[in-house]
């Protein structure tokens, strides 16, 4: 599924870092060494994702700006050929 033109999916870093965040305080709180290492896990996860999202985010604005300056570069032509005829 897709927000906007993301994926929804690397929107779970988000959650899986919280998740992960809350497990280890939890798991340092009760000294639960368990609950410690799937914490660590699970905000490794959610690391990867988001530095996915970014990486997808940047190559869309990259795309963006290629398309704006494509379509100002037609734009610029079609003015110059109007002046030429």
């Amino acid at each position: 599924m897709k927000l906007g033109t993301m994926e929804v999916g690397h929107l779970r870093g988000f959650g899986d870092k919280v998740l992960g965040l809350t497990k280890e305080f939890v798991g340092t709180v009760i000294d639960n060494n368990r609950l410690q290492r799937e914490s660590e896990a699970q905000q490794a996860r959610g690391a990867e994702s988001l530095k996915a999202l970014r990486k997808e985010a940047d190559a869309q604005k990259k795309q963006v700006k290629a398309e704006t300056f494509e379509q100002k570069q037609k734009a610029a032509q079609r003015v110059k050929e109007d002046v030429s005829a």
